[in-house]
């Protein structure tokens, strides 16, 4: 448990040391990780070749995680949707907004081992 405490305040720290800069390297990891589940949210000027990373959207199955900047504070939300349309959307405090998008990352992946697994071992026999 104090293990899951330590590692949601580094996030927290790390974060509001300075929330737009590792927004975008947190949105960027995200998509390198997770192609076409990932949308990262920019804003930018008018001339400027690339912007602002202001939000990231993640979705994974059912759910769809968004964390932003709004007026300089981390604002995470996490939305259930089902066939493309939000049943309900609900704010939470980012450190649990980060702690249950590890919870799901790591059962998505657990997933995905014993699905490898079992294609693997089918394929041998």
């Amino acid at each position: 448990m104090s293990e899951n405490f330590d590692l949601q305040a580094a996030w927290l720290r790390r974060f509001s040391a300075d929330a737009a800069s590792h927004l975008g390297a947190f949105a960027h990891r995200l998509a390198e990780a997770l192609p076409g589940q990932v949308t990262i949210h920019e804003k930018k000027g008018m001339f400027a070749r690339s912007g602002t990373v202001t939000g990231v959207t993640l979705e994974l199955g059912e759910s769809r995680y968004k964390l932003e900047i709004v007026n300089g504070h981390l604002v995470a939300s996490i939305a259930m949707v089902v066939r493309g349309i939000t049943l309900n959307t609900k704010t939470i405090d980012a450190a649990e907004w980060f702690a249950r998008l590890r919870a799901e990352t790591e059962k998505a992946s657990a997933h995905a081992q014993a699905l490898s697994a079992s294609l693997q071992a089918f394929m041998v026999s």
